[in-house]
């Protein structure tokens, strides 16, 4: 039997706004999108597979940060990709440090989601 992470759903306000940002600031691209009698949901991932997020826009529905304490992404430098967001005109919550040989840094997109950074190159 095998197991693996497909998507995180992640509540957005406005679509057009979040999918610019994990496009634009994380390189996603859309896995498949569905058109809701009240809303919309779009995949998107790395490469346009998963796994990824799901952007879920519904009407009613308010986004929550808190609902998830952070998205974790292992990427390979996390001070090129906390600049790439900073560049692309986004928040950088906390600068890159280290834990041990752990680079780490923190981003939250447009609805305030808090997204994590690690490598493990000692950045």
């Amino acid at each position: 039997m095998k197991i693996k992470l497909d998507h995180l759903r992640v509540d957005v306000r406005d679509m057009e706004v979040a999918e610019k940002f994990y496009r634009e600031a994380l390189g996603f691209e859309t896995v498949v999108r569905f058109e809701l009698p009240d809303g919309v949901i779009q995949q998107m991932g790395p490469g346009g597979v998963p796994p990824g997020v799901e952007l879920t826009m519904k009407e009613g529905l308010e986004p929550k940060p808190s609902a998830t304490e952070h998205i974790c992404f292992q990427v390979d430098d996390v001070i090129a990709w906390t600049e790439r967001v900073r560049e692309a005109g986004y928040t950088v919550d906390r600068e890159p440090f280290k834990i041990g040989d752990e680079g780490l840094s923190f981003v939250r997109d447009p609805d305030g989601h808090l997204i994590e950074f690690n490598d493990f190159n000692g950045r």
